[in-house]
This record gives C-alpha cells, sequence and structure tokens, in this order.
C-alpha cells in the first residue's frame, strides 16, 4: 500500500515539477527524504508507546527521594479482584468469589461399631432371627415394614445386614427406607451413594435425592459439599432449597462465602431468599453479617426474608447484632418479633434476658411461645414466676401453657415445682392440665414423682378418670425407674383390659421383678387349651366357658423378649 502510494506521489510530483519547470532528480531526492524521516519518527514512537506501555504493566517502584505520596499508586490487580465479604463491598459486579473445591467420590466404608448392650425392645434370640430371615429372603413390604420399626426404636443391631441388603436391592422403596434407617442413626456408612447421587441426581427419582439431602444433613458428610454447590448454582428448582438447607449443615467458610455472592442476586424468588437467610446463619457465616443485618433492617423487604435474616443474624452471634434485635422488636409486625427473639437467644446475657422476659407479656401467643422457649434454652430463672402467671392466666393459649409447664419442670426451681405439684394437687383443674403436668415432671425428674404416682392411684380407683389413668400410665411406661413398680403392679391388676395392657407396658420397660409373676399369670391364657367336655358343646353355646385374657398374648410375647 505503501509503495503504490509512494509511486502516485512521486508521478504528482514530475507532474508538477516540469510545470515548475525544476529539476525532477532534485524533487524527488526531497520527497524520498520526507518520506524516510516520516518511517524512522513512527518507528521511534511505537518503541516509546511499547516501552511505557511495559513499564505500566508492572508495579511502579516509587522514587525513594520523593515525598511518599508524591509516589504515584498503582493498583494491584489482586487488590482490586478481592471480594471483601465481611465488609459488604464489591469493587465490581463481575467480580465474585470463585469456589474451587472439585466434585470427589469418597471411599466406601461399612456401619460404625454401634452400642449393642442398650435396652431394645425385644431382645429375644427369636426376634433377632426372624429381623435376620426378613433381612435376607422377605418380601419388600414385610422389609420395610421391619425397617419402619428398627428405626422408630433405633435398633442397631442389624446395621450390618441392612448394609449388605442395601448394596444389593434393586427396590427404590427399600432404598428409602435404609437411608432413613441411617439417616436415623447418623451412620455416614452410606457417604458414597449419597455423595454421587448429589455429584450428579438428573437420572435418579426426586424421592432419592430428597432423601440423600436429609442423610447427608444428618450424618454432616461435608464430602458433599461441592456437589451441593454445584445444585445450588445452577438454582434448578427441584435441588435448590434440598442443596442449600443440606449446605446449612455441612458448610463452612468457603461455602458461606459462595453464598454470601447470592445476597446481591436480583433474580432469586421470595422462598429462595428466605432459605439463603436461615442457611447463612446456620453456618454462622459472619463474613456476610453487614449484608444480612442491612437486609433485617430494611422496613422495605420481603417481611418472611427479614424475619429470617433477624435470626440469622443472632446465630452469628456478633455482638453488634444484639442492638439491632433490641431495636426491631419494636416492628408492629408479630412474626418478625418472633424472629427476632429466636436470634436474641444466642445470646445469654442481661440484654437479651431484659428483652425474652418483656417478650412474655407480648400481645402475641406466638411471640410469647418463642420467648418461653428462649427462657428455658438460657436458663433464665429469674423468669419462672412470669411463667406461673401466664399457666393461671385463663386467657392464656393451650400451647403456651403447655411449653410453660415444661420449661418450669426443667429449670427445678423451688417456686416452679411447688406449682406444678400443687397443680397435681387441685382439685378445679382438669385432668388434661394435670397430664401435661406429670409428664413434664416425669421427664425431668427433679420432683414430684411421689405426687405424679398417687394421681396415678387415685385415677384407678375411679372410671371418670380413666383418659388421666391411661395417659400416665403411657409416661410411666417411657422410663426405667424402680419407683415405678408398685403402681405397674396395681395398673396389671386392674380388671380393666385396656388400664392391664398400659401396666403390661410399664413391666415391658422396667422388668419389675416383683411384678413378673403377675405377668406370668396373664400370659397363660395365651397357652391353655379349651377343655373336652367343651368341645362337645354346640359351637354357639358359650356358658360356662372360661373367658381368655385379651392381653395374654401380649404378656406372652413381652415374657419372650426377655
Amino acid at each position: 500500500m505503501k509503495r503504490k502510494f509512494l509511486i502516485a506521489a512521486v508521478s504528482l510530483i514530475f507532474a508538477f515539477a516540469w510545470s515548475q519547470e525544476s529539476s525532477a532528480p532534485e524533487v524527488i531526492e526531497n520527497v524520498l527524504s520526507e518520506s524516510e524521516n516520516s518511517q524512522t519518527q513512527s518507528s521511534a514512537l511505537d518503541e516509546t508507546v511499547s516501552e511505557e506501555t511495559l513499564q505500566n504493566s508492572a508495579p511502579e517502584i516509587p522514587d525513594a527521594s520523593l515525598p511518599e505520596n508524591a509516589a504515584s499508586k498503582i493498583p494491584d490487580e489482586r487488590e482490586t479482584e478481592n471480594y471483601d465479604a465481611i465488609s459488604g463491598s464489591q469493587p465490581s459486579e463481575s467480580i465474585k468469589f470463585k469456589y474451587t473445591r472439585e466434585k470427589i467420590h469418597p471411599a466406601d466404608a461399612r456401619p460404625k461399631k454401634h452400642d449393642t448392650s442398650k435396652n431394645y425392645i425385644d431382645r429375644s434370640k427369636n426376634y433377632e432371627k426372624n429381623c435376620n430371615d426378613i433381612l435376607k429372603y422377605g418380601l419388600e413390604g414385610q422389609i420395610t415394614e421391619l425397617i419402619d420399626e428398627l428405626t422408630k426404636n433405633q435398633d442397631n443391631r442389624f446395621v450390618d445386614g441392612i448394609y449388605d441388603l442395601f448394596q444389593e436391592t434393586k427396590s427404590v422403596a427399600v432404598k428409602e427406607k435404609i437411608l432413613e434407617y441411617f439417616t436415623k442413626l447418623k451412620d455416614p456408612c452410606l457417604a458414597s451413594y449419597a455423595v454421587e447421587i448429589i455429584n450428579d441426581p438428573y437420572d435418579e427419582k426426586n424421592s432419592i435425592v430428597e432423601k440423600c439431602f436429609k442423610y447427608i444433613s444428618e450424618a454432616d458428610i461435608k464430602d458433599a459439599n461441592p456437589g451441593l454447590v454445584d445444585l445450588v448454582d445452577k438454582e434448578e428448582d427441584a435441588y435448590f432449597t434440598g442443596a442449600l438447607s443440606a449446605l446449612g449443615e455441612t458448610g463452612g467458610r468457603e461455602e458461606a462465602l459462595f453464598l454470601a455472592d447470592y445476597l446481591d442476586r436480583d433474580d432469586l424468588n421470595v422462598s429462595q431468599r428466605q432459605a439463603l437467610m436461615r442457611v447463612l446463619g446456620r453456618i454462622k457465616a459472619v463474613e456476610t453479617w453487614q449484608k444480612i443485618s442491612e437486609i433485617a433492617k430494611d422496613e422495605n423487604e420481603n417481611t418472611f426474608v427479614r424475619m429470617y435474616a433477624a435470626e440469622a443474624i443472632g446465630a452469628m452471634e456478633k455482638p453488634e447484632s444484639e442492638d439491632i434485635l433490641v431495636e426491631l422488636f419494636e416492628s408492629n409486625d408479630p412474626n418478625l418479633r418472633t424472629y427476632v427473639i429466636k436470634g436474641i437467644s444466642y445470646f445469654n446475657d442481661k440484654k437479651s434476658s431484659d428483652l425474652i422476659t418483656q417478650a412474655l407479656r407480648d400481645s402475641q401467643y406466638k411471640v410469647r411461645l418463642e420467648a418461653v422457649s428462649a427462657v428455658g434454652k438460657n436458663r433464665i430463672n429469674n423468669a419462672v414466676p412470669f411463667l406461673i402467671f401466664r399457666c393461671k392466666d385463663k386467657d392464656e393459649q393451650k400451647q403456651v401453657k403447655e411449653k410453660c409447664y415444661s420449661v418450669i419442670a426443667d429449670l427445678n426451681t423451688s417456686e416452679g415445682n411447688d406449682y406444678l405439684i400443687s397443680v397435681l394437687k387441685d382439685k378445679k383443674i382438669g385432668d388434661a392440665a394435670k397430664a401435661k403436668v406429670s409428664a413434664a415432671l416425669l421427664e425431668y425428674n427433679h420432683a414430684g414423682t411421689k405426687e405424679v404416682i398417687e394421681l396415678a392411684r387415685s385415677a384407678l380407683k375411679s372410671d371418670i378418670q380413666k383418659n388421666l389413668r391411661y395417659a400416665l400410665g403411657k409416661e410411666f411406661a417411657k422410663y426405667d425407674r424402680s419407683e415405678f413398680a408398685d403402681i405397674c403392679a396395681e395398673y396389671i391388676a386392674s380388671d380393666d383390659v385396656a388400664t392391664q395392657g398400659t401396666g403390661l407396658d410399664i413391666w415391658a420397660k422396667g422388668r419389675y421383678s416383683s411384678v413378673k409373676a403377675a405377668v406370668e399369670e396373664i400370659a397363660k391364657d395365651a397357652e391353655e387349651e379349651v377343655l373336652p367336655e367343651e368341645k362337645e358343646k354346640p359351637k354357639g353355646y358359650q356358658f360356662g366357658a372360661k373367658k381368655k385374657n385379651a392381653n395374654a398374648k401380649k404378656a406372652k410375647r413381652i415374657l419372650e423378649q426377655s
């Protein structure tokens, strides 16, 4: 291109020169000289720019002879790209925390060695054999029913057989039940399977994926975190909430930093933002505190998002959260006030105790109910008089009263114990309330056991109090305590079938030696045959026939379990 331009220029010069009667060679020499000088200057300019570019690409070293502030500052690339999650500042919308952990596949593992000396409901060898046979040879329905029973009882005698069954079964129903079983035991033996599902859930049934989310959460399988982060990042409705919830149990600092970026996003729906608030609080992501505290204070924000944000900043346990929560409690929204109490219950000082005590007098029962729970959680003994007042208030909600009974029994103050015992003796108070108070006293076992037993004896004598009798019997059957032996015998001696059956439940738990003979006597009816003379009587003829005890088979089964 330059050559063509030069030729054209020379041609014009020739024409001009001849017209001016100048020497052509002289003119040409001048033109060529100017062109060469122009190229030299252009080359020198390019070299200058190149040198300046290279110099600017490296940090400038300030001249030591100049004042400190006179040296021009060259920004550090690492500094501009660093996401400051603590302060909430973000230099550029395009810059975000990069989660770098790769998906992994944990090795297979056998179930943990569980304590097999615990007091199982059925300890007979026959029961163990029957369970093992079902696991090996049973139908799908039989297996799922058995695993349901073992899960409910947290029976860990069969972990190896159940684990082996999981490896070979093709039944989705059986797999789900086994996942539930090991979830209840919090045994990470299925981590390899669960992590594989989380890493690639798309060809699996949603029910299996949901079970894996719960299993990972309960068994605290941190190897699943990269897969969970990936599912959250993809924002697929089918997996987002489950993955986010699981991260709330297993996540650490890196996962918290990853989730922090979501606080700036505008494309999340309300339910996703709610879930995000709860999770960030659960994993105590203090790096996000500044942003979440601003969300909690923002009156234009969705109410439910603010609620969970209030709880989250409390869960992070930063001292600055207390003043914010105290201020938020002045809100007219009872739901927000409820979650303020949830949040401030993570602190246990005068400021939090004062607010919780104040909440016991809130106009909304949900706020009061949460405040009662907080009193128990933080062991605020000074609040017991407030709880007693709530119990005596005829207008108080049933849920609040029942929660008060439990917390008072747990705190074990003399004033509280005296009040609960007085409820058992007060004839004006209904049996339903007495049953709840008895349950609370027996659960914490600080006081009132003798009075509860006397109340049961009174109920055994009155058919009007059958419901109270049954309710107290169920409470006795929860505990193995020697002081229950006599009342157990009295239940078993009852002519009422249901009462006697409840007595057998009490004995099954405590195995009181003084009552065993009575249980064996009942069990005899399960073994006796009909007398020969009775066989000859007409089929419909019942006069004189011995009536079998309806609890006989139950008594026999309980004896076989010992």
